[in-house]
């Protein structure tokens, strides 16, 4: 089934929207809860450790996730060449987030 590229622009938009909303709607949570954003960011600085874990955890989930893909397309080749197209994107994008970082 072909989906129109409106559809598919104005669903992106939307999941972006709602992920916008929710990073602010956990903002605004964590800062009435803990009374300041100053306390808030700190609660943050103390459990930096766990996030680094976490972020490892997920990029090497999403990489499995990515190379199993690649596996069940193995006698596809267009669509194999997608997959490796969006993993490339993928990893530059992840590249590029993890240098704004440092």
């Amino acid at each position: 089934m072909k989906r129109s590229p409106l559809f598919t622009l104005l669903s992106g938009l939307g999941i972006a929207a709602v992920m916008m909303l929710t990073v602010a709607l956990g903002a605004w949570i964590g800062r009435t809860v803990l009374g300041s954003f100053e306390v808030w960011q700190q609660a943050f600085e103390s459990v930096r450790p766990y996030l680094r874990w976490w972020r490892a955890l997920l990029y090497g989930a999403l990489f499995a996730l990515w190379w199993d893909l690649l596996r069940r397309y193995r006698h596809r080749p267009q669509d194999r060449l997608r997959v490796k197209r969006i993993g490339t994107l993928g990893l530059v994008l992840f590249t590029c987030i993890e240098l704004t970082r440092l």
